[in-house]
C-alpha cells in the first residue's frame, strides 16, 4: 500500500467514535441498556475506513497515554486490595476507569471481577456476561487480540439470545476489527458478512452501508476490484440517501482510488471531485479536513502524471 493509503487508514481514525465509545459508561452499572440506534456512529469524527489502521481502535496506543491504552501493572499491595473488595465495589471502580478511557488500568480489574464471578456460588450470570463484554472491547483497545477474539464469540452468542440487535451488530463490528488486527482474515470476513446479513434482514441501512464499506475496502486492499466496486458503490448509495456525508466522502475516496489503480483516470478524477465537492460543504468541512487533503493530494498527483505524460509524448 502507498503512504497515502496508510495515512487514511491510521491517523484519521485515532479518535473515531468506534475507538472507545461503544458503551455508555457514564450511565453504566455494568449494563448495556442505554444504547440508542446509532450510538456506534459518530459521523463527525468517523469516516468508516477502519481497515489496516495501524493506530486505530484495536491496537497498542503506544503514541498515546500508556495508562489508557496499554496494560497497567499493579503492584502486589494494589492487587491484594482489589482482591479484598466485593464485586459491586470493583464494578463501580472499573466503570469509572472505563468512563475516562483508562482501558489499560481497567483490564486487570475486569479480570479480577471475572475470576470472582466465575468462582462465586451466587447466580451472577448477568454480571459475568457484562464483564466479558467489557473485557472483549478493552482487550481489543489495548491490543490483546488473542484474548479479545474468543470473548467476542461468547458475547455475540449471548447478545443474539437476548435479541439485542444493535448491540449484536456493534459486537460483530468490533469482533471484525479485532480479527483484522490479529490478522485472522477468515474471522474478519465472517464477522463482517454475518453482520451485513443481519443488518439487511432487519433493514438497518446505516449498518448495511457500514459493513458494505468495510468489505469494499478489504477487497480494494486485495485487488479484487470488481467486488470492491460493487460494495463501495452500495455504501455510497445508502450513505447518500441517509445524508451521512462524511461517510460518503470516505467511500468516494476508495472508489476513486480503485478507478485510479485500474488506470481509469477520467472516472477516478470524476469520483475524487465528487468527494472533494462534498468535503467543502459548510456543514461538514471542519470535520473532514484530513480526508479533503488526501483527495486533493490524489488529484494533484493525477494532474502531474498527466502533464508528465504529455511532455514525454510531445
Amino acid at each position: 500500500m502507498t503512504s497515502q493509503d496508510k495515512s487514511l487508514n491510521s491517523d484519521s481514525k485515532k479518535h473515531s467514535h468506534h475507538d472507545h465509545d461503544h458503551h455508555d459508561h457514564k450511565n453504566c452499572g455494568h449494563h448495556h441498556d442505554d444504547h440508542h440506534e446509532h450510538d456506534h456512529h459518530d459521523h463527525e469524527n468517523c469516516t468508516h475506513d477502519h481497515h489496516n489502521h495501524e493506530h486505530g481502535p484495536h491496537c497498542n496506543h503506544e503514541h498515546e497515554n500508556p495508562e489508557k491504552y496499554q496494560r497497567h501493572t499493579y503492584n502486589s499491595e494494589e492487587l491484594a486490595n482489589f482482591n479484598s473488595q466485593g464485586v459491586e465495589t470493583l464494578i463501580l471502580s472499573v466503570n469509572d476507569l472505563l468512563e475516562n478511557e483508562y482501558y489499560g488500568k481497567a483490564v486487570p480489574i475486569l479480570e479480577i471481577i471475572s475470576l470472582k464471578l466465575i468462582s462465586s456460588s451466587a447466580d451472577l450470570a448477568v454480571h459475568l456476561f457484562e464483564t466479558k463484554h467489557h473485557l472483549a472491547l478493552s482487550y481489543g483497545i489495548i491490543g490483546e487480540h488473542d484474548k479479545s477474539l474468543p470473548l467476542w464469540k461468547e458475547v455475540i452468542a449471548g447478545l443474539e439470545k437476548q435479541d439485542d440487535i444493535h448491540e449484536t451488530l456493534e459486537a460483530y463490528y468490533n469482533a471484525a476489527l479485532s480479527a483484522e488486527q490479529a490478522k485472522e482474515e477468515k474471522d474478519f470476513l465472517m464477522y463482517l458478512n454475518n453482520g451485513l446479513e443481519i443488518a439487511k434482514s432487519k433493514e438497518l441501512e446505516e449498518w448495511v452501508a457500514t459493513f458494505e464499506h468495510e468489505l469494499g475496502v478489504h477487497y480494494f486492499d486485495n485487488n479484487e476490484f470488481k467486488t470492491s466496486e460493487a460494495k463501495l458503490t452500495k455504501a455510497i448509495e445508502i450513505f447518500t440517501k441517509l445524508n451521512e456525508d462524511e461517510s460518503v466522502i470516505s467511500s468516494y475516496y476508495y472508489l476513486a482510488y480503485l478507478y485510479e489503480k485500474q488506470n481509469n483516470i477520467s472516472k477516478a478524477k470524476e469520483t475524487y471531485e465528487k468527494g472533494l465537492k462534498l468535503s467543502k460543504e459548510e456543514s461538514i468541512r471542519d470535520f473532514v479536513e484530513y480526508e479533503r487533503s488526501l483527495i486533493e493530494e490524489r488529484l494533484s498527483n493525477l494532474q502531474n502524471s498527466q502533464l508528465q505524460n504529455k511532455l514525454l509524448n510531445f
